[in-house]
């Protein structure tokens, strides 16, 4: 195990190492500031900022590589970073050959040769999402946290709704069930998906419940005060946004992940279904 961390410790500082080395590769191009001519202080400038955008890209793609890798099921980056990077650097290397050469021909060669190069030197990003083990091929002990999270989720959520609801407004007993609801739905729409997708929604789902449960405090404690319609729209208004926040987040991952919105919509039809028939 300690081999193991060493050898991928060693392999994070040479690729560090390198994006360094490429940085310093590109010096010489500040001597275009210095020559006069605005065209070359031009080329300089964009020369330079295309090179330090591609670097800060393909470093984060090494990042969000990394963490799908260590991670036993994980959905493939929404924006390939290191593809984009190497992009950025062949493009650098064309606009700088294209001062040289009256044709482009050259230039276009040398563009797409630096782009391979960058692949080649930093790989490219995950393609498709990680799913865990085919059932019986892990020992139990190593089944993810995840697996207990809706029911986890839906009982956290259901204690904040059982709080509002022992202030007995109907206004506010109505629009926390519905925010409950609305939350569930989309949780189980992604988690047919599978453990990857469900969790993307693990962390926003506890960090709505953490801030809807204090939200419930605060206005539990001013109920019984002169603050007490003050604290009803502050409640109301809290949780409108909180909704609409969770639900544009959980959409947009959904779409990430490669699903079709039809297809996911569709999910959420059913689930809502199954709930309303059960009731």
């Amino acid at each position: 195990m300690v081999k193991s961390l060493v050898t991928v410790k060693t392999a994070e500082d040479s690729e560090d190492n390198g994006l360094n080395v490429l940085f310093l590769a590109a010096f010489p191009l500040v001597l275009y500031l210095f020559q006069g001519s605005s065209v070359s202080v031009f080329t300089a400038v964009l020369e330079l900022l295309l090179l330090a955008f591609a670097l800060i890209l393909i470093a984060q793609g090494r990042k969000y590589q990394a963490e799908y890798e260590a991670a036993k099921t994980a959905m493939r980056p929404g924006f390939p970073r290191k593809v984009c990077g190497s992009i950025l650097i062949g493009l650098m290397v064309l606009i700088l050959a294209g001062h040289h050469f009256v044709s482009l021909h050259l230039p276009l060669l040398m563009g797409v040769i630096a782009t391979t190069l960058s692949i080649s030197a930093f790989g490219i990003d995950p393609m498709r999402d990680k799913e865990g083990p085919e059932p019986g091929t892990a020992p139990a002990e190593t089944t993810p946290a995840t697996d207990g999270f809706v029911d986890e989720a839906e009982a956290r959520l259901q204690e904040i709704a059982d709080r509002v609801a022992m202030l007995q407004d109907p206004e506010l007993t109505r629009r926390t069930a519905a925010a409950r609801d609305m939350v569930l739905r989309l949780v189980r729409a992604m988690d047919r998906k599978g453990k990857g997708a469900r969790r993307v929604l693990q962390k926003p789902v506890t960090k709505f419940a953490e801030i809807l449960s204090l939200e419930v405090d605060r206005l539990e404690a001013d109920w019984s005060g002169e603050k007490a319609c003050f604290a009803r729209r502050r409640f109301v208004a809290k949780l409108q946004v909180l909704a609409e926040s969770f639900e544009t987040h959980a959409r947009k991952r959904s779409t990430r992940g490669g699903r079709d919105a039809f297809d996911f919509e569709a999910d959420l039809l059913l689930d809502r279904m199954q709930t309303e028939s059960a009731a």
